[in-house]
């Protein structure tokens, strides 16, 4: 693919106005149940699962999940603090360059055993771990723009809405954009 190409498509999959479109299989799916689905979820500050904001059946190991254009409800936004960022790849002193509202998401997968498109309160929720290329995949919504510093080299400009990006776990804590690559998500069960 041509650089042009790639510079569009980073362009449109962190653009706040576009939908982010993950597609992608299911690492250790082999035995999901066919009523299996993966849901984008709000996450509470304490890590527990808030409302469900997306999901999509999980079809011979493969999805395709598309975002809401809408921020998600107010009551899954809050203040972002720096102590509060749990990020693969953020460690040491955390700096946020303004104080932003945030949503943070999860990837879980539940079996809808009832078919009926959402989870159920008797259906259990599976941790499920996106990575590109072996790095992990995060994604956040924030109120307006923000930068974020931590230690080992870790920034991430994030405009207002929703931001999609990798984190190499190397040496250093390098960010980089999203740019609509197949994804693998490990299901923790």
């Amino acid at each position: 693919m041509k650089k042009p190409a790639v510079a569009l498509l980073t362009l449109l999959a962190l653009s706040a106005a576009q939908a982010l479109t993950l597609q992608g299989s299911v690492v250790g799916g082999a035995g999901l149940p066919p009523s299996a689905r993966l849901g984008l979820w709000s996450v509470q500050p304490s890590g527990a699962a808030g409302s469900e904001l997306s999901s999509t059946a999980i079809t011979g190991g493969s999805f395709i999940l598309t975002w809401p254009d809408e921020p998600p409800p107010s009551r899954a936004q809050f203040p972002l603090r720096p102590e509060a960022i749990g990020w693969p790849g953020v460690i040491g002193d955390v700096q946020l360059s303004a104080p932003v509202q945030s949503a943070a998401t999860n990837l879980f997968v539940y079996n809808d055993a009832n078919g009926n498109g959402k989870r159920d309160d008797n259906e259990a929720l599976f941790d499920a771990f996106p990575e590109a290329q072996r790095e992990p995949l995060i994604t956040v919504w924030v109120s307006g723009a923000v930068t974020i510093k931590a230690g080992r080299g870790f920034s991430a400009t994030l405009k207002s809405g929703w931001n999609t990006f990798l984190v190499d776990l190397g040496r250093s804590a390098a960010v980089s954009s999203y740019s609509g690559q197949p994804i693998s998500v490990r299901v923790q069960r």
